[in-house]
């Protein structure tokens, strides 16, 4: 007989208190029947107060709409400069891109100086861009705190704070750290890959050695390095929280950049100008390993921010300083890029290639008395290309040229890879390798290029016109058209004290990472809820996406899911999904005014947080994109109802990383 679970704050730590409510007696009484799931209300795009710079604040001098090209469209981040020349949906950052207007002085170039902006004082506009939304109750659902991953695109990042006393309909700022780029007026030239994935913990012994009564209560934060993260060996960044007031984030240092740790000297003197405008210069080094491209360094004392136009082993370029008066480098001057696990912060041990906590578990078989248990993602980018050709082939070969075949040996006799021609992608069979070639290989036809992926067997291989129809892929062979190639799964762990832990092994039911169906998900997210349902079973919401979504980042569809035990979940159920044929965005494309509810989250639905209300309902705020790329260009098509296709026009509102609530009710079966 399963035994039911009654989770309590005591044993799961603050985490679970969004998972678990005190129930009502009628919601007690449904034991009798089944829970066949959650049916889903109307979302509502959620608002914010106080906070940053949003998308949706627009150019007050403008009013409250904008007609660009004959169309009328509501004043949000449509060209706040009123030209009509460049939209915020088409752009790149400061050419001008989607941060129109963020800072004090823009001429609507290639520049932007003065201050960042922050929202409007007393304005309440729609947030974004704001998403990885975690979100936590300890008085039934009356009050929220939240935690979100604040990411204005190419620009900046940062882990931002709120509450809300209306179910997550609207939210009051609380609280900003770790920021990225903070004060910068970014322009193209700058990185926005800080510090996301934010999640909140209370472990009981925080501290200590990761042994049970080692050290003391504390609740912590962790975060994705994302110049380093989804990679065999990297780990989570932890920091302890010390709340202050309503800022749970006070504690934090309000700036922490990451990088990928590399150091290294100038070989040449060079005068670095001040940016961030203008082309910026090379900055000639003994090497380049290490340094995220675009990313930053620090020489001297000063700031650089570097491009990646014509990066080389030994060469950053497109170099600009954050100091007025400009930066001169000698030859031999250290030059280092932020570190991997910043000064004064912790990382985890224990976890495989993590991506993010998705939730805790009120108990799961294997985790001891007095541990922790939690559901994590592991994710390994570009997991199934792993390595390139080194020449190019003409097909049928007996043999392929290739980096390293340490991760394509032949299995039961022959390995099958996949490989981009402009014809499409094909399959070859090899039945052996040596150190860097494959050998006694047949099938395929077409030219293979230099430099080629080679998709090991489980590659996603999507034809390129299915993935262009949605916006995603890229139109060349070499990288296999774009396909994602990363591995992601659900794993369990445990732990004392929040930084150790023990991996407890994969969870079964979710996702096949091999499959190339549209009935079978191929790619988890990493931001969820798991909660103890009624009648004593787990249910969990997360995200997910099938190959042909092209992204590793689940964006299809909110899926719930059950469990007796919390390790073998039923199939997933979709709760929300996205809109591939982009009718909310065609319908304003043609006759503006504002955008159709579903034009949020048409290209984008995922990472999903739920906390339990007193009534028996839940609240469940998720993350949305208009288009599955933020910023597709102008003039692409894209839809897959080829009867009523969307043509991005010259001026559509920059709608990305929206936050959205919904209420969810129990569906019983008897």
């Amino acid at each position: 007989m399963t035994r039911r679970r009654t989770a309590t704050a005591a044993a799961v730590g603050v985490a679970a208190l969004a998972c678990v409510a005190a129930l009502p007696q009628s919601s007690l009484h449904q034991s009798h029947r089944h829970l066949a799931g959650y049916s889903v209300g109307t979302p509502v795009v959620d608002k914010v107060k106080g906070g940053p710079w949003t998308l949706s604040q627009g150019d007050p001098a403008f009013g409250s709409t904008i007609s660009v090209g004959g169309v009328t469209y509501p004043n949000v981040a449509v060209d706040p400069a009123g030209t009509g020349a460049v939209p915020a949906q088409s752009g790149s950052t400061g050419t001008p891109g989607p941060l129109t207007g963020y800072c004090s002085t823009d001429n609507g170039t290639s520049s932007a100086t003065g201050t960042v902006l922050r929202q409007p004082k007393g304005s309440v506009l729609p947030m974004q861009p704001y998403y990885f939304p975690f979100v936590t109750s300890d008085d039934g659902g009356r009050t929220l705190t939240g935690y979100f991953d604040y990411r204005p695109k190419d620009t900046d990042e940062a882990v931002v704070s709120a509450t809300s006393t209306d179910h997550g309909k609207t939210w009051k700022y609380t609280g900003e750290a770790l920021e990225q780029n903070a004060g910068l007026c970014a322009t193209g030239n700058t990185d926005d890959d800080g510090q996301g994935h934010a999640f909140v913990l209370s472990v009981p012994g925080y501290g200590g050695n990761g042994q049970a009564g080692s050290g003391k209560r504390a609740q912590v934060l962790y975060t994705l390095s994302r110049p380093t993260g989804d990679a065999l060996g990297v780990n989570l960044i932890v920091h302890k929280l010390t709340p202050k007031g309503d800022d749970p984030l006070a504690g934090l240092p309000a700036t922490e950049p990451v990088g990928m740790g590399g150091s290294t000297t100038a070989t040449a003197a060079v005068s670095i100008p001040a940016g961030p405008t203008g082309a910026g210069v090379t900055v000639n080094v003994g090497s380049t390993a290490n340094f995220e491209q675009p990313g930053h360094f620090n020489v001297d004392g000063h700031i650089v921010d570097c491009n990646d136009a014509a990066a080389t082993a030994t060469a950053l370029t497109g170099c600009t300083t954050r100091d007025a008066a400009g930066v001169s480098v000698a030859a031999g001057d250290a030059v280092k890029a932020d570190a991997v696990i910043p000064a004064g912060a912790d990382q985890t041990s224990g976890l495989i290639a993590p991506d993010g906590i998705i939730s805790t578990l009120s108990h799961y078989q294997g985790a001891p008395r007095g541990s922790v248990a939690v559901l994590y993602t592991e994710k390994i980018v570009n997991y199934f290309t792993p390595t390139t050709t080194t020449a190019a082939v003409t097909l049928p070969a007996a043999t392929i040229p290739v980096a390293d075949t340490s991760a394509l040996q032949p299995s039961g006799g022959s390995v099958t890879v996949s490989l981009g021609t402009a014809a499409g992608i094909v399959q070859v069979s090899c039945t052996g390798a040596d150190a860097t070639d494959l050998t006694g290989c047949t099938g395929g036809t077409g030219a293979v290029a230099k430099g080629s992926s080679v998709g090991a067997p489980g590659a996603a291989t999507v034809p390129y016109a299915q993935l262009a129809a949605i916006g995603e892929g890229k139109n060349k062979p070499k990288s296999l058209y774009g396909n994602n190639e990363d591995y992601s799964v659900v794993r369990a762990a445990y732990t004392y004290d929040g930084v150790h832990f023990t991996d407890l092994g994969q969870v079964s039911g979710l996702n096949d990472p091999t499959s190339s169906s549209d009935s079978v998900l191929r790619w988890v997210g990493s931001r969820g809820t798991v909660i103890t349902n009624p009648d004593g079973s787990y249910g969990l919401f997360l995200s997910g996406a099938y190959a042909s979504d092209g992204d590793s980042d689940a964006f299809n569809q909110i899926f719930y899911s059950s469990s007796e035990d919390g390790k073998n979940w039923s199939t997933p159920q979709k709760l929300i999904g996205t809109d591939y044929t982009f009718s909310a965005l065609a319908k304003q494309a043609t006759s503006g005014g504002a955008l159709g509810l579903s034009g949020y989250y048409s290209g984008r639905v995922y990472d999903p947080t739920v906390v339990q209300n007193g009534n028996g309902t839940l609240t469940m705020l998720f993350a949305g994109y208009s288009t599955p790329k933020p910023l597709p260009s102008t003039g692409s098509v894209q839809g897959t109802d080829p009867s009523s296709l969307y043509t991005v026009p010259a001026a559509q509102p920059a709608e990305y990383r929206t936050i959205l609530s919904v209420t969810l009710r129990p569906d019983w079966t008897r």
